[in-house]
């Protein structure tokens, strides 16, 4: 018997051993042509462009890159023709093997500068935005701001004024992941979400994922947000200053040749704390108590990128930093909050086949001061160290197939402090807690003629369970018409809940090794694109089964004992989408229309179902994006949005109640019948902006103008309630609304040196 064990396992290592030599064999006996299309005007990788060569053909991936065995003998040339329906066709003879780097130029049909324009054959579920679009987004404020341009986008809602982040598709902004190279920022938020801490400014592309993910993305439940840094590209020699209403900024770069070497660095600084100062400076002698917060917030990004023989090396750091400083006589907010991220990205070819490695580090730290009636203070830290490994190769001319592995190790501390008006003390809280994830993925694209197959798989190791997470997309590109079918499972192993539950930056994350449940998301989708002459109409439907999703009241202190609050819940999300994007050299406009429901299913004591409605469930969303270009220096935008209102929880009554410090006056507190139980008012914008360029001898000026808010809605950017109390201790409740920037105007100047 071990004998014939013995002889089994023989066969069985060299049948194995000849599959995987049978692999490689094409590359072997024939030449191979393997490379990388790019635009020709923006610089950027084109997916799906059509090689072909007499007998066999490939598409080029997402990253632009592809690999074409020549089916000729090696040392012997080849003619390869390149085709896109919005690039001009390109031949060109090749000796092989060979390594190419081919720029297309756009054809006829070719849209010129939009805010936002998803790749061509692409539907909404993914949008991309080219370093010449991040160049023009629209500055509300001033200033350049990645995710409030997304906002526009369909499928991305806006949840209130002050709410950052990105909604996707009935999911939260924390179930977003907002990837650096790879690397995640925890939360990028900077005061009351009017703007946040990704500088477009600092990013070659930006790429948000909504549906029909690849296998190499998880960790997150909705969407996946892909910033790839700005020194991965050739870069002329520049320095770069500009000032505005709310900060300033410089940037540097430059392109080493010798060292095949690109470095990028930029910093950005506000100056309100300075207008702060100098307004309590003018009112000192008035003994008034400073009436404006010391708010300031300075960014940071440094990027190298080194060309390898054979491949590549990109490093970045990133760095955010806020403080906050709302101190009265009778109130208190005071903290501070920021981000640190180390990422390095290594890409190596080995022939035919490809390695991808990613490593970096993510922190997130916030400490927090609130005083009112009593002192609460709080200190939380995020961090997590992230791993992942690519392996990719050919599969014939038609496809290829990446496989991989990856690890994270996130940590989590948390200490809250509660005292009373005589310091003392009243409650305090504390947790430490870790989290590992594991795990492999594999995922396989394949071209038969009109049809595009890519399929794959991410399968987790979390404490003893192993959740696999399937992804299904299935293509379809006519002359006229694209389509695209999909199916992925997502799964998400933190929580991350706001302390106050107000529209400030304080997330505080617990992880699903303790008590909390996994979240998981299941998603079918359909998308369809029409290209009709420069235009572009395009739709998509989908719907989302939900799993341990946390539920919870607007406004609620969530400071301690917040595990004992919550029980997990199923929950749906669906909807449709939909955008044009027209073309009328040189207007460009882009509108686009979300219908979208999310709701959650509580359950009583009697497992009777009653579906409730979270925050992010705004039923409707309509926005505007306009831009048209006088000649090459001038250049109006507009953005208009209309919104209806999302849940809020607002109380029913009051009741009295009596504090613990003795002779205290009984307090009121609200009484409330049941969450989210009405909606906030209908809301809508319109910002416009003129932009002036001027070309010098060495330099390029730059002049933004706008104007915030131009016919001063009155938006609410929170609600909150008066009580008129009665001597019995009752008393009626009022609703009242806060709205801050009216009509507000706005200046920027840039100036770029050429060095």
């Amino acid at each position: 018997m071990p004998s014939a064990i013995r002889q089994g396992a023989f066969v069985v290592m060299r049948g194995a051993v000849l599959f995987i030599f049978s692999l490689f064999i094409p590359a072997l006996l024939y030449g191979q042509v393997k490379g990388t299309v790019y635009d020709s005007d923006t610089k950027q990788p084109l997916p799906e462009v059509l090689v072909s060569t007499t007998v066999a053909h490939t598409v080029s991936d997402w990253r632009g890159s592809f690999s074409l065995p020549a089916s000729v003998p090696a040392d012997s040339s080849v003619l390869l023709r390149f085709s896109h329906p919005r690039y001009q066709d390109t031949t060109v003879r090749v000796h092989q093997p060979a390594t190419l780097r081919l720029y297309l130029k756009p054809g006829a049909i070719n849209l010129n500068e939009v805010e936002i324009v998803a790749a061509e054959g692409v539907g909404l579920e993914t949008v991309t935005l080219a370093r010449k679009e991040l160049e023009i987004i629209n500055k509300p404020l001033g200033e350049a701001d990645l995710i409030r341009a997304l906002q526009y986008k369909p499928g991305v809602l806006q949840t209130g004024e002050m709410q950052t982040g990105l909604f996707v598709r009935g999911g939260k902004n924390s179930q977003t992941a907002m990837l650096l190279q790879g690397i995640p920022i925890f939360n990028a938020a900077h005061l009351l979400g009017i703007n946040s801490s990704l500088d477009p400014d600092a990013f070659e592309s930006v790429t948000l994922t909504s549906g029909g993910f690849a296998a190499s993305e998880g960790g997150w439940l909705s969407a996946y947000l892909k910033a790839v840094p700005r020194a991965t590209e050739p870069l002329t020699h520049q320095l770069k200053v500009g000032a505005g209403v709310l900060s300033s900024e410089v940037s540097y770069q430059r392109h080493l040749p010798k060292y095949k070497t690109n470095v990028f660095a930029k910093a950005k600084s506000s100056y309100y704390q300075l207008v702060a100062k100098a307004y309590e400076q003018l009112h000192r002698k008035d003994e008034q108590d400073n009436p404006l917060p010391d708010y300031a917030f300075q960014d940071m990004n440094l990027q190298v990128h080194t060309t390898l023989p054979k491949g590549s090396l990109s490093v970045a750091l990133f760095g955010s930093q806020d403080r906050y400083d709302g101190t009265t006589d009778r109130f208190s907010l005071a903290s501070d909050w920021g981000n640190r991220l180390l990422t390095a990205r290594w890409k190596h070819r080995f022939g035919p086949t490809w390695l991808e490695l990613t490593q970096g580090y993510s922190q997130y730290a916030f400490s927090m001061e609130h005083r009112r009636q009593e002192t609460q203070f709080l200190d939380q830290t995020t961090s997590g160290h992230f791993s992942n490994l690519l392996f990719g190769l050919p599969l014939s001319s038609q496809g290829f197939i990446e496989m991989g592995a990856f690890m994270q190790h996130m940590k989590a501390s948390m200490h809250s402090l509660q005292q009373d008006r005589e310091g003392r003390l009243l409650n305090e809280t504390a947790f430490r807690e870790k989290l590992p994830i594991s795990g492999l993925f594999v995922q396989t694209q394949t071209t038969l003629g009109k049809l595009t197959y890519a399929a794959g798989a991410r399968l987790y190791q979390h404490e003893e369970q192993l959740l696999p997470a399937p992804r299904l997309k299935i293509g379809v590109a006519e002359d006229s018409w694209t389509a695209s079918f999909y199916y992925d499972r997502t799964y998400q192993f933190h929580h991350q809940v706001n302390v106050l539950g107000i529209n400030m930056p304080f997330d505080f994350f617990r992880f699903t090794s303790g008590k909390l449940p996994v979240q998981r998301s299941d998603q079918v989708g359909l998308s369809i694109s029409k290209p009709v002459k420069q235009h572009k109409l395009a739709t998509s439907i989908y719907h989302r089964w939900l799993k341990g999703q946390l539920y919870y009241a607007n406004g609620m202190d969530l400071l301690t004992d917040f595990e004992q609050r919550f029980q997990p819940h199923a929950g749906r999300a669906y909807g449709a989408e939909l955008e044009l994007q027209a073309q009328w050299s040189p207007l460009a406009i882009d509108i686009s229309y979300t219908l979208a429901y999310a709701k959650i299913a509580l359950e009583d004591r009697h497992g009777r179902r009653e579906w409730v409605y979270p925050v992010q469930d705004v039923r409707h969303q309509l926005s505007t994006t306009i831009q048209y270009n006088l000649g090459k220096s001038w250049q109006l935008s507009g953005q208009w949005f209309l919104q209806t209102g999302s849940p809020y929880t607002f109380p029913v009554g009051i009741i009295p109640a009596q504090g613990m410090t003795p002779g205290e006056a009984p307090r009121v507190l609200p009484a409330f019948e049941r969450f989210n139980n009405i909606r906030t008012p209908i809301r809508h914008r319109l910002d416009v902006g003129v932009t002036y360029k001027k070309q010098h001898n060495k330099s390029t000026s730059e002049w933004s103008a706008g104007v915030y808010n131009l016919y001063n809605r009155a938006n609410p950017y929170f609600l909150y309630f008066d009580v008129a109390r009665k001597e019995d201790g009752t008393g009626k409740i009022t609703a009242r609304q806060r709205s801050l920037l009216p009509l507000t105007p706005t200046l920027r100047y840039t100036c770029t040196f050429d060095l």
